[in-house]
């Protein structure tokens, strides 16, 4: 191109400017939408729709969109214009306040919201400094994982190693985060951190006399708060819609996150010579078990829900949700259902239940879903098996890997089946 042609090439400015239909802009407010959406930790299939139902409120008439993990490919029509963009999330994080502020901004636009004012509006969510400050943040995992430890037989002494050694371990994660450490790596750290002040606060308890509790029976409980539960749980309901490109992508990342923390794992307990495969048996009878099963399922949920930034009302609601979905699973399992199967029952009724609160709290359904299932994600059997793999013991690979896949399939099963019956997009997936 000559050098005076040049000088007319409009800037992108002007283009706007020229373009009679602010086509351009309107197709620029979707994908940034979307973007911030899916950087939010948002399933692919949700983005989607939520672009989709934004596209048609701003005039767009047709919306082609292919997202994954952290990409996006969109081609807006409007008579016989076409535009097609593309855009990249870096570093997605989980921000369920995020997510929720932009699907209620997705409805509003129907109601004749501008593309300038929808990119105020995204300006001002995007502006939004973090709901909880670390210190919060640090607490709701160290809650979490103590729920956990109780929740996995754990008795006063581990519980409390536990608590310690999370709160390290999260504000280790925290500082890295701000440092942009490479994400594996820093999965690795944190852990190595939590498990060292974990046998550490366990030996100090022994010194003091306490009796012998089974600290390599809650050894995993100390990482569990890096169990990668939005990508793992938002990546099998993207396979369950058929959106293999974005399913595959994340129930990957979520299994190298959980390799990270496994060889963790592996290597503090082979170093400190601490089994990380032992299970402890309950210390308390009925029905003192089943009310503190009722207590640790609120606490670790609505722990998690704090993790995720999400607010308040919300976080109450799903940990109710969650609670009474955790405590029946259970109490399935103590009288002789397969694991899977009270999985599968359990991630119904957290389904139902998202689905009928949803309405009442005005929040996205994963945004109650996730939290609530997460405490029944078997994260200390990926752990135990990823240790039993490294050290040999084939046995016992095969037998705590073979349980956590088959309980995550079986809560994915169960929450698509509650969106299945309850909403009418997902009784016809497509795949894109």
């Amino acid at each position: 191109m000559r050098d005076d042609q040049r000088d007319h090439v409009p800037d992108g400015t002007a283009e706007l400017h020229l373009e009679p239909l602010r086509f351009i802009a309107r197709t620029d407010a979707v994908l940034r939408l979307g973007t911030l959406m899916l950087g939010a930790g948002a399933s692919s299939a949700r983005v989607r729709d939520t672009m989709d139902r934004t596209a048609h409120g701003l005039g767009l008439e047709r919306l082609e969109s292919r997202v994954g993990m952290t990409d996006i490919v969109i081609t807006a029509q409007r008579g016989q214009l076409f535009r097609t963009r593309v855009a990249e999330v870096r570093h997605p994080v989980v921000n369920s306040e995020r997510i929720a502020e932009v699907m209620h901004l997705s409805h509003r636009v129907a109601g004749g919201v501008t593309a300038d004012e929808l990119q105020r509006e995204l300006d001002r969510i995007e502006r939004m400094p973090p709901r909880y400050p670390a210190a919060v943040r640090v607490l709701a995992a160290a809650a979490a994982c103590t729920a956990f430890a109780f929740l996995n037989n754990g008795g006063w002494a581990e519980c409390l190693s536990v608590a310690l050694a999370v709160a390290l371990g999260q504000y280790v994660r925290i500082r890295g985060a701000r440092l942009q450490v490479n994400e594996f790596l820093l999965v690795f750290l944190s852990a190595s951190a939590a498990l060292l002040a974990f046998l550490g606060v366990s030996h100090l308890i022994e010194l003091l006399g306490a009796p012998s509790p089974q600290y390599g029976a809650a050894l995993t409980s100390a990482v569990l708060y890096l169990v990668p539960g939005f990508p793992l749980v938002t990546g099998a309901l993207d396979l369950a819609r058929l959106d293999l490109n974005a399913g595959v992508n994340r129930v990957v990342y979520a299994c190298l996150v959980l390799l990270s923390t496994g060889c963790a794992v592996w290597a503090v307990a082979a170093v400190f010579q601490t089994s990380a495969v032992a299970v402890a048996a309950p210390e308390l009878g009925e029905p003192l078990l089943s009310l503190g099963r009722l207590v640790a399922g609120f606490v670790g949920v609505m722990g998690f829900a704090l993790l995720f930034s999400t607010p308040w009302r919300i976080a109450l609601a799903a940990a109710a949700i969650g609670t009474i979905a955790n405590v029946g699973r259970l109490l399935m399992i103590d009288h002789g259902a397969m694991q899977p199967v009270a999985a599968a029952a359990a991630g119904v009724a957290v389904g139902f239940g998202a689905f009928a609160v949803s309405r009442f709290v005005r929040a996205p359904r994963i945004t109650l879903t996730v939290p609530a299932v997460l405490i029944m994600v078997p994260g200390a059997s990926a752990y135990r098996a990823i240790v039993g793999t490294i050290e040999g013991d084939t046995i016992s690979a095969v037998q705590y890997g073979v349980t956590a896949v088959f309980v995550v399939v079986a809560l994915a099963v169960g929450l698509t089946v509650a969106r299945v019956v309850t909403e009418r997009e997902w009784q016809r997936p497509s795949a894109r």
